[in-house]
């Protein structure tokens, strides 16, 4: 099992930056390496990724420096575990709402004594079986794997403060989109109550002294690093529609400015 950069990172106190990927392309994640990314979430969720094409964007996460965590459609150990097998980095586990969801999430990632993971220690992460032992490889990977729950609904925030006390956890998520909708704002994650909703989270996140991370609208992002918020992520649709639009602006000013 791989030093998880990230881990490193957020636990050196680093905000760190993301982008999610819903179609399966190890080119695009070996650019977002190469652009400075810390970490890429290969989503399962809501696009075309498979358990079968994953491991190819693993692969190009760890040549190119960028961490590789999945989102898996739900929370369920059979759901997890293959990709944790082709050698994901960690998971970002979505509509996790309360502290026994939050245990089941943990205890898929990790093995024994933090969890029940399925052994196979033949398994890309542990290099094929080809080096060292089962022991160091299990003790290596409980050290390096990433847990992150996605907190989307209000009951999420409700039962925050006993969510944050389950051990094995790396950073709390709170989702705006989907816990927008949850309040009956949705697609309106700026709303006033949205953001009081969300502040009251991070507020207990932070006093239990954990790793929140939220989404948000980027002009959003220096209200939360100010929160404490370390964990970040944007997607690569909307990476591709800004630059887009700033590009195709210059070059149609350019040639207006000349008849054509």
């Amino acid at each position: 099992m791989r030093e998880n950069t990230l881990k490193q990172k957020l636990a050196a106190g680093k905000a760190v930056f993301g982008v999610m990927l819903t179609f399966p392309s190890p080119q695009v994640v070996e650019m977002l390496g190469g652009l400075g990314f810390d970490w890429v979430l290969i989503d399962n969720e809501h696009g075309t990724v498979t358990i079968e094409n994953s491991e190819d964007l693993i692969r190009a996460a760890e040549l190119s420096g960028v961490a590789p965590i999945v989102r898996p459609v739900s929370n369920k150990p059979e759901i997890i575990a293959p990709f944790m097998d082709r050698g994901a980095w960690g998971v970002q586990v979505p509509h996790v709402n309360t502290a026994e969801e939050a245990r089941a999430a943990v205890d898929a990632v990790k093995y024994h004594p933090l969890g029940h993971r399925g052994m196979f220690s033949g398994s890309r992460p542990a290099d094929y079986g080809l080096s060292g032992s089962t022991a160091d490889y299990v003790e290596a990977a409980n050290r390096n794997t990433l847990v992150c729950l996605m907190l989307e609904e209000v009951e999420a925030i409700e039962n925050l403060e006993s969510m944050v006390e389950v051990e094995g956890v790396d950073v709390f998520f709170i989702g705006s989109g989907d816990l927008s909708q949850s309040m009956g704002y949705p697609g309106q994650q700026t709303h006033p109550e949205v953001q009081e909703l969300m502040a009251k989270g991070v507020s207990i996140i932070r006093e239990a002294g954990q790793v929140a991370g939220v989404s948000c609208p980027d002009s959003y992002v220096p209200k939360f690093l100010d929160m404490g918020v370390q964990y970040f992520h944007g997607s690569v649709n909307r990476l591709l529609q800004s630059s887009s639009t700033e590009y195709l602006k210059g070059m149609r000013e350019a040639a207006d400015s000349r008849g054509l």
